[in-house]
């Protein structure tokens, strides 16, 4: 958590500050007193406390006034989900497993060791190993880069036990994810994190095509070691070739074949939340961070599944994205795809049904939208289903005391529109030609031609509701 306070330097700084987290509830100052000295004749002394989400977690933004009541704005920072961008199968930011492994299966670790030695390939050769999966190298590292058997007579005392466990295994990308284990050879209580196979595991039926594989050798690595010992300090060790033979502790011509047993992963159990009205969640869209605040929190969408509808709180302009080149269709329209391509944080949203059946004739004024007054005629678009998605007619009659409300604000405050703001999109064509309906900034609900540039779009999602 993080701290940070915000001293406003007079009445105009105060004004601005407010007005940028805007108000919440009966008890918070809205933004337009947010200028007025409180009771205590005080400007309003900022503090922002910051909890950082995590992958299955929400965070928040929480900024109140620190000398009184009157303020307070929360901003939920949405769970960050897991991400898996190398393909090992664990989460980038947490490491926690996100699936189960198959047998045959490959992950790329990271090892600590240098040059072509830095990332190798482990397989999955069990995926039911002693309560994890069992991973074995896809190569043998060579004499010169670990350690040898040694002269110890048993593989608990030897160098290569040692050099594994205590050097290699702290090197691995996969480290905190290992479940260590105890070898059934072993004669003390010591739990191995890194491994070489035994005897009886490279013989065995299902790990044959795995173990005994031939390679190419080279100086170092002509056999490798198998933790299991032979008479008179030799040791097995499998072949080049895929024979198995003894040899003594000793040689110089051994590598190490190493293995892992991987944890098997938990239940990713995300973050339950019951949204209310007024509830603000921030979501990033094309590299910019907005807020989306709750408007319904038991939304039905057209295949009548629920959730809290959340509308976002600014217009982002027709200079990013416009409704289509040349058709109203919203399935296939341009806005669309900008929208669901663009949305970079997908945790706790819903797949939406936004199918649109019906087009429209007719337009309203003075801030009411009064469906009656508009003709109603079927249209054959496709289904579609969307994480992000602009408001239909039906719904924008149904939400009217929300569409000229940017911020926050008690009331409607969409009035100084910008160049590519002059209106924001509905999904609701026409009833002919190439034109969708629109929100204008002054109060209306009217055509827009889909090319415009002129009209922005106020993009919305469905959040999943807890029971």
């Amino acid at each position: 958590m993080r701290r940070k306070t915000i001293r406003a330097a007079g009445i105009m700084a105060a004004f601005f500050l407010m007005s940028t987290f805007p108000s919440f509830g009966s008890e918070m100052a809205t933004p337009f007193d947010a200028g007025i000295p409180a009771a205590e004749e005080h400007i309003h002394e900022l503090v922002e406390e910051v909890v950082e989400p995590t992958c299955l977690l929400s965070g928040s933004r929480i900024v109140t006034c620190r000398l009184c009541t009157d303020y307070r704005e929360e901003v939920i920072l949405p769970m960050l989900g897991h991400s898996d961008q190398d393909g090992d199968f664990l989460c980038d930011r947490c490491g926690t497993l996100l699936e189960l492994f198959q047998r045959g299966e490959k992950q790329m670790v990271k090892t600590g060791l240098p040059d072509e030695w830095g990332e190798m390939t482990f397989t999955c050769i069990d995926a039911d190993y002693k309560g994890g999966q069992l991973f074995l190298a896809d190569r043998v590292i060579p004499y010169s880069l670990c350690s040898g058997f040694g002269n110890g007579e048993s593989y608990d005392t030897s160098e290569i036990r040692n050099w594994l466990n205590l050097q290699f295994a702290d090197g691995l990308s996969v480290a905190e994810q290992i479940l260590p284990i105890r070898l059934a050879e072993g004669n003390d209580s010591i739990n191995d994190r890194v491994f070489c196979l035994s005897l009886a595991e490279i013989r065995s039926e299902p790990y044959k095509p795995y173990t005994l594989q031939t390679w190419t050798p080279n100086t170092g690595n002509r056999f490798y070691w198998t933790r299991t010992m032979a008479e008179d300090r030799h040791a097995y060790v499998v072949q080049y070739s895929g024979h198995i033979a003894a040899e003594q502790t000793d040689t110089m011509e051994a590598g190490i074949r190493p293995a892992y047993v991987l944890k098997k992963p938990g239940e990713n159990v995300t973050q339950e939340r019951l949204w209310y009205t007024g509830d603000v969640q921030e979501r990033t869209i094309a590299g910019k961070t907005y807020t989306f605040r709750c408007i319904d929190p038991d939304y039905m969408d057209a295949a009548k599944k629920r959730g809290a509808l959340f509308l976002c709180d600014q217009i982002i302009g027709g200079d990013q994205a416009v409704f289509d080149s040349g058709s109203n269709d919203w399935t296939g329209s341009g806005l669309r795809e900008w929208l669901n391509r663009n949305l970079e944080n997908t945790e706790n949203i819903a797949d939406t049904a936004t199918t649109v059946r019906y087009s429209y004739l007719g337009a309203s004024s003075a801030y009411e939208i009064v469906l009656k007054r508009f003709t109603k005629s079927a249209v054959r678009q496709g289904n579609s289903m969307d994480k992000l998605f602009c408001l239909s007619l039906e719904e924008a009659a149904r939400y009217k005391d929300s569409l000229w409300k940017l911020n926050g604000s008690d009331s409607n405050n969409y009035i100084n529109a910008g160049t590519y703001t002059m209106g924001y999109w509905l999904r609701t064509p026409v009833t002919g030609g190439n034109r969708v309906y629109q929100i204008s900034w002054d109060g209306r609900v009217s055509a827009g031609e889909v090319s415009s540039q002129s009209i922005g779009f106020r993009p919305a999602f469905v959040a999943n509701q807890s029971e």
